[in-house]
């Protein structure tokens, strides 16, 4: 059997083996990591390289570029959709910014560029795609809770504060909602791909490195109010679908 095959007859299994190779990867990094002592940024992009790579390979041997989104440009009228999630990613440059350094900063825009990249492939361009036969509301959560459930993995090693780490997937839950249902509106994965490597960038020069340490109250309740306000907002884009009208899909 062909591995488009196996994703259509187990299309669970399928995205359940998306989120294994990202989990894989992680962790298998992180062992690396404690043994050598690379250091968290080192490792964040050895990670996401990989897995841009292997996503690279996995929609080629798919053949699913066109299906994931990325034959698909951005349409004038689809504009304003981004504006909310774009504004709330610059809301990370309010306390300040603690990476000045220019070097530092453009070796962080391309470093959060291939993050962008590599976990829109796999959580709204693989596993998403996969799991659109089992419905759409189903597969835009499904993917979102898969997209959601890898952050709880930087509280290992110490990377981020435990707490911090539960309310940051809560938001990215939200997150993974607004952005699958943009995927779905729009038809194109690109513009994600700028803003999660923007939602990156701004958080990578405010706190300076991509550790994250214990967080006041009022960051973590705003991180939970966040992740509530994409679930309403991704949820209202997809009413359409709830309506029974087709939303864009790319062959």
């Amino acid at each position: 059997m062909t591995l488009s095959g196996f994703t259509i007859q187990h299309p669970y299994r399928s995205a359940a083996g998306f989120l294994m190779i990202v989990v894989c990867v992680v962790i298998a990094l992180g062992i690396i990591n404690e043994k050598f002592l690379m250091g968290s940024l080192v490792q964040a992009a050895v990670v996401d390289l990989i897995l841009a790579i292997t996503g690279i390979f996995l929609l080629t041997r798919l053949d699913w570029w066109g299906k994931a989104g990325y034959t698909t440009g951005i349409r004038l009228l689809h504009i304003p959709l981004f504006i909310l999630p774009c504004a709330v990613a610059l809301l990370s440059l309010e306390g300040g910014v603690r990476m000045t350094a220019p070097i530092a900063i453009l070796a962080s825009a391309a470093l959060t560029l291939v993050v962008g990249f590599a976990e829109e492939t796999y959580f709204r361009g693989l596993i998403l795609t996969t799991l659109l036969p089992t419905g759409t509301i189903r597969a835009v959560v499904m993917s979102s809770f898969f997209f959601a459930a890898p952050h709880l993995l930087n509280v290992i090693g110490g990377t981020w504060d435990p707490a911090f780490t539960v309310v940051d997937s809560i938001a990215a839950f939200g997150l993974g909602i607004t952005f699958a249902a943009l995927r779905l509106r729009t038809g194109s994965i690109w513009p994600l791909v700028g803003i999660h490597a923007l939602f990156d960038f701004t958080s990578l020069i405010s706190l300076g490195g991509v550790n994250v340490s214990a967080q006041s109250p009022q960051v973590l309740l705003t991180s939970v109010f966040i992740g509530i306000v994409f679930v309403v907002y991704g949820l209202f884009l997809l009413r359409n679908e709830r309506n029974g009208r087709k939303l864009v899909t790319n062959s």
